[in-house]
């Protein structure tokens, strides 16, 4: 490894340290600064879709009637983007030093930049990419500025007041609470802005809560609590998409808790054996796919999407290499997406697949840039699983590779790939990022012998 880079690596870890010794001194003071409390608010607002709970007039039908993105949608994206900044600019050096190292990660939005004057509405893309840019900011300062622990403690409390509230709002004022406009009645909404987005965070804050460790009683009884808040809140989501994957991420956190324990080989044989039940999963899609539909409560098109992916495929076909703009392409009654309406008879407002999404927005640089992240975080991930002998990185990788694999799965049909106001992808980048640190971490012999300085200060504090 050349020089520089070991000296990037060595900051990125001293920075770490840092974090350590800051943990050391008082594990209280994290929720006593104001800037943990302050932080929850943009973190509110990314959970929330930038939506108002007592909003229920559809995600499609709003994206149809403001396909023209008036001043005021503008001036609240410079807003949340002033927001992110400001933490940012706090812990600039750290978080310029990670984007270093996450060219990939940043690479995303410049390319949305250099294709806005390409976008079928220019000033659409600049104001979302700029909140894209400061989403994406704002998780290189959370994984700059704080431990695992904490981020997953951040996320606690916060799942844990938005899951409540949208139970609340689904029993208390069920015309904000149920999915009434979407054809769903029974199904709950709560404060986010449709039943699928209901049963997506449930899920990410249930991998939340499964992997943080209480450091108080307190913290116990919230962490046991919002397990149970997010199963009923994913169950009465009515989400097809939401069960399956939470089958999913049951098999998955139960397979690395058998082997835990075991030798590192045992990983491996882990990822196989999970392997073949995805495979499994496969040929019973492949060869009897009504049996699974009817499980899930879906027909042969799945609820419509097959129609819609194969109209969206002959817009891509016009432009795959710049694609129509991002956040540009779903104008409702306007440009490109008025074919796809008439030709599905929907209101749309994605493709209902991430990938295809991303192709429409910024074509297959884009596209390209997602599979490679995807792929570098997998490869990451599996290289700390088979080499890391430390406990807590073991579960801190178990549960970044959770957020990729469920991001992985969900984004084939629904869609939230590098979406400006969505913390699900928010926590997938926050998941790319710590598996590269980790690894990071874990690869690099020269950064231990830098940083032991700053190890020993731990150790005295």
């Amino acid at each position: 490894m050349a020089t520089s880079q070991v000296l990037r690596l060595a900051t990125v870890v001293d920075d770490s340290a840092k974090r350590t010794v800051r943990t050391a001194e008082g594990a209280s003071s994290f929720w006593s600064r104001a800037s943990t409390w302050g932080l929850l608010l943009p973190l509110l607002y990314f959970a929330l879709d930038g939506v108002s709970p007592f909003t229920n007039s559809g995600v499609a039908m709003r994206a149809v009637s403001t396909g023209g993105s008036p001043l005021w949608d503008r001036l609240n994206n410079v807003l949340i983007f002033g927001s992110c900044m400001f933490f940012v600019i706090r812990q600039h050096r750290s978080v310029c030093r990670l984007g270093l190292q996450m060219k990939l990660v940043i690479l995303f939005p410049i390319l949305v930049f250099l294709l806005s004057p390409v976008s079928q509405q220019f000033t659409r893309t600049l104001s979302s990419g700029i909140v894209l840019l400061g989403g994406i900011l704002l998780v290189f300062y959370i994984m700059s500025r704080y431990t695992i622990n904490e981020v997953l403690e951040l996320f606690l409390v916060l799942g844990t007041g938005t899951i409540v509230a949208s139970i609340l709002f689904a029993l208390a004022l069920p015309q904000y609470g149920r999915d009434l406009l979407g054809g769903h009645s029974s199904a709950w909404k709560g404060i986010f802005s449709a039943k699928n987005y209901l049963g997506n965070m449930g899920l990410f804050f249930l991998t939340v809560a499964v992997s943080y460790r209480p450091r108080t009683k307190f913290f116990r009884s919230l962490r046991f609590s919002q397990i149970f808040f997010c199963l009923v809140a994913i169950a009465f989501s009515h989400a097809a998409t939401g069960y399956m994957l939470t089958a999913v991420y049951i098999a998955y956190a139960v397979t690395l808790k058998t082997v835990r324990g075991f030798r590192k080989k045992d990983y491996f044989v882990a990822f196989i054996l999970l392997f073949v039940a995805f495979a499994a999963v496969i040929a019973v899609i492949l060869l009897q796919p009504d049996f699974l539909f009817r499980l899930l409560g879906k027909d042969a098109t799945l609820t419509g999407r097959t129609e819609i992916w194969d109209a969206v495929a002959g817009s891509i076909a016009k432009r795959p290499l710049v694609g129509y703009g991002y956040q540009a392409f779903w104008l409702g009654f306007k440009g490109e997406s008025y074919r796809i309406i008439l030709t599905v008879t929907w209101a749309l407002a994605q493709a209902q697949n991430g990938f295809l999404d991303v192709m429409l927005e910024v074509g297959v640089g884009g596209l390209v840039i997602v599979l490679l992240l995807f792929g570098f975080a997998f490869r990451d991930g599996v290289r700390c699983l088979l080499r890391s002998r430390d406990n807590e990185q073991l579960q801190a990788v178990e549960w970044y590779l959770a957020i990729v694999i469920l991001t992985l799965i969900y984004n084939m049909d629904e869609s939230f790939l590098f979406e400006p106001r969505h913390l699900g992808s928010m926590m997938f980048l926050i998941a790319c990022v710590g598996l590269k640190l980790e690894r990071m971490r874990l690869q690099s012999p020269g950064i231990r012998q830098i940083t032991k300085p700053v190890l020993s200060a731990v150790h005295a504090v």
